[in-house]
């Protein structure tokens, strides 16, 4: 399953769903059960555990609606962001060096964007796993297409080239500029307000997605029912990483407390330290978002890429958190804090189930920055890379000697283009595009930079 989409930036929609989103907080002031329309359902249970006031329930249920398989790590051949995902994603013109071709040779910068996706997408699947399961559930994709014989996802194997190839491709879409900037307008919503908006998805048929945040990581699941027993809000949830059986997040409106239950436990406290207070932690994101058309993230056309920058934050080692502080515009970004980042700004963590293990950054407005970035881990290659319609794609390999802020800096300019400083003893190594033969690699120790230009009219 592969869909090929023009690529011009939706920008009306995106700033309609998100106003939309940021207006919906207002709704609600004081949630209770007699404010969301619940209602009373003795002897409900789901899986067994007790649901005496139902809010609403679609029906879905990990078992048999879920994959019975779980969610995986790594990616092997025919397992991977691939050409054919970037075509599906962005359109062949986007991204093959001759699109009237029939076989896309990609752009390098195509390959290079591909190649980071794969570090991250190698710490597991959750995020397609959630859309896709919701996909089959609510008919916007059929189970039988995959596999005539199958009469649900349940019913369908991981070694499925087709469901394998779907999954990646939904996973990917978490990392478009349209679906990041939804998500994160969510993330500014009290839990409260999130548990109010799931509700009205379900019952609508907008079938979002959930994100949460905490100190164990970030996860994406699947709502499929909202419950409420004294003083907790129950959101059922499909949790790929435990096939079959439901999880739930509890959130206590009084004190905008939330917290996450990956298996049911008897116990509502219990959370195994998903938990959360306030704004920041849960998310949602409605399908709509991720079946708009998509700007290329690496394209040098404008008119294809809104964004006057994209930062991509990696390392290839699945236990290393990459982050970035970020300056510039009058402010000041650290991607390690969940809070909604400033207009103009969309910053996505993708992780699965884990710590944070890559960042991205867009930036809409043309501004001078100085990034800096850090890494949990000492010793690891810390991989940034840099593009925009005015820049040559960049990757920049930090190899760290000690944890946490990185000795080197990188500052970038729409006017003069990059300048990678070193300021400690760290060598670093500058990677760019293997399509510009000028723009070599090489290795800065400290104190050293490496500049390179804004892309001429001619590139």
């Amino acid at each position: 399953m592969r869909r090929t989409r023009l690529i011009t930036f939706a920008i009306a929609v995106l700033v309609a769903v998100t106003i939309g989103i940021l207006a919906a907080s207002r709704l609600v002031t004081v949630l209770s059960p007699s404010a969301l329309d619940c209602a009373s359902t003795p002897g409900a249970t789901i899986e067994g555990t007790p649901t005496p006031t139902t809010c609403v329930d679609s029906g879905f249920r990990p078992d048999p609606h879920g994959f019975e398989f779980p969610n995986w790590a790594g990616t092997s051949s025919g397992d991977a962001i691939d050409v054919e995902t970037l075509v599906a994603l962005f359109g062949a013109r986007n991204v093959c060096t001759d699109a009237t071709t029939s076989t896309c040779a990609p752009q390098p910068a195509a390959v290079q964007w591909a190649a980071q996706m794969n570090e991250l997408l190698a710490n597991g699947r959750c995020e397609g796993m959630s859309v896709q399961a919701e996909r089959f559930f609510t008919g916007l994709e059929e189970v039988a297409e995959v596999d005539p014989r199958a009469q649900t996802a349940g019913d369908l194997a991981k070694q499925n080239p087709e469901l394998v190839a779907s999954i990646d491709y939904w996973w990917a879409t978490q990392l478009m500029p349209e679906v990041a900037a939804a998500a994160s307008a969510s993330r500014a919503l009290p839990p409260s307000q999130i548990v109010a908006d799931v509700v009205a998805g379900l019952r609508n048929g907008t079938a979002n997605t959930m994100g949460l945040y905490s100190s164990q990581g970030a996860h994406s699941v699947t709502p499929f029912a909202v419950t409420y027993a004294e003083p907790y809000f129950s959101i059922w949830v499909y949790d790929s990483n435990h096939p079959g059986s439901p999880g739930r997040v509890l959130v206590d409106a009084s004190t905008e407390g939330w917290h996450f239950q990956s298996t049911v436990s008897g116990n509502p406290e219990a959370d195994g330290g998903w938990a959360g207070i306030g704004a920041g932690g849960l998310e949602y994101t409605p399908m709509s978002v991720r079946m708009a058309d998509f700007t290329t993230p690496f394209s040098d056309n404008p008119d294809a890429n809104a964004f006057a920058l994209a930062v991509i934050a990696t390392s290839a080692d699945t236990s290393t958190e990459v982050d970035l502080v970020i300056i510039g515009n009058g402010v000041e970004i650290h991607t390690a804090d969940r809070s909604d980042p400033p207009e103009g700004f969309v910053v996505q963590h993708i992780n699965d189930d884990g710590i944070g293990h890559g960042t991205l950054v867009y930036v809409r407005p043309s501004t001078a920055l100085t990034i800096t970035p850090s890494a949990s881990e000492a010793g690891v290659p810390v991989r940034i890379s840099l593009d925009g319609p005015s820049l040559p794609w960049q990757e920049i390999t930090f190899t760290t000697a000690t944890a946490g802020a990185q000795p080197a800096r990188i500052e970038v300019s729409p006017e003069t283009g990059t300048r990678v400083v070193a300021t400690g003893e760290v060598p670093v190594t500058v990677t760019f595009d293997a399509g510009r033969p000028d723009l070599d690699t090489r290795t800065l120790t400290s104190p050293g930079e490496r500049r390179v230009p804004v892309r001429s009219p001619l590139d």
